[in-house]
């Protein structure tokens, strides 16, 4: 295992990415920059290529279909539990760091929790337009048989913290390899879309970890649309616990991600840190 100290706990951020772009390439230099001493992993759900940046690596990664990613969570909850990591984070390439402090917030709110993710509400209504929900309408009954809830929880994806303990319930469930096959058939054209993000808050209660939610005022730092602009990355800078941003457009001109290419360098530079890595 890499260093990845923080306070005793071991953290490792999981980029799960068919590609290695610009975007890719900004998202590991923020990270190093504002949550050093962590470790940073890939899980290739694209072509095979060789491991940019240093990185560990996730194995095994395996192309996977647009939507569809929910295996490579899994994948990633075998390898975390081989590895004896405290603390999972899956991070997108349309996500950026902004600031130091992140790895102390989540250290504090998984002192009495197994599991941390954005937006987490519990018992989604029977009838939701939410795509995720509503594309599982053939599977959910068998969904729910698996995980023994007549429930479904949701959260929104990104930044997701996922515990020692958490890891470990999941895998060591009497209905692990069940699920693992249900996953495994997502990938069928006629399946759900984003599984993750109602499966992975539901494990939460079938396995009886406790969960907790991201602080709602975080919320419009981290949503699903429409992409962060230059007045809301003055309102996150100002903020104090506004550690990231989501979504950040992706275009390497885009006036937000150069911005924070920019406090990057400078905190880099403030460390002594290279400032510029090559694909």
């Amino acid at each position: 295992m890499g260093e990845g100290q923080v306070s005793g706990v071991t953290t490792c951020f999981v980029i799960i990415s068919d590609t290695v772009d610009d975007a890719f390439e900004d998202l590991v230099l923020s990270l190093r920059a504002f949550c050093p001493g962590a470790d940073i992993a890939w899980y290739n759900s694209g072509p095979q290529r060789e491991t940019p940046f240093g990185l560990r690596r996730v194995s095994p990664g395996r192309p996977l279909k647009y939507m569809k990613i929910t295996p490579a969570f899994f994948d990633v909850l075998e390898w975390a539990h081989r590895e004896d990591y405290d603390h999972i984070v899956n991070v997108e390439t349309d996500l950026a760091f902004i600031k130091p402090g992140f790895l102390d917030f989540i250290g504090h709110q998984m002192e009495a929790a197994d599991y941390l993710a954005p937006g987490l509400r519990r018992g989604i209504p029977q009838v939701s337009l939410w795509p995720a929900y509503r594309t599982l309408a053939g599977e959910r009954q068998e969904l729910t048989e698996i995980l023994g809830m007549e429930y479904l929880n949701r959260c929104f994806s990104p930044a997701q913290v996922l515990g020692r303990g958490y890891i470990s319930a999941v895998l060591s469930s009497d209905n692990y390899p069940r699920l693992r096959a249900f996953v495994e058939r997502n990938q069928h054209p006629q399946r759900s879309w984003t599984l993750q993000e109602l499966l992975l808050p539901s494990l939460a209660d079938s396995v009886g970890v406790m969960a907790r939610s991201y602080p709602a005022h975080m919320a419009r730092f981290n949503r699903y649309r429409p992409h962060q602009a230059p007045i809301d990355l003055k309102i996150a800078e100002s903020a104090a616990d506004a550690y990231f941003l989501h979504p950040v457009r992706r275009e390497r001109e885009d006036p937000v991600r150069s911005h924070v290419r920019g406090l990057v360098r400078d905190a880099a530079q403030a460390s002594g840190e290279l400032v510029k890595t090559t694909i």
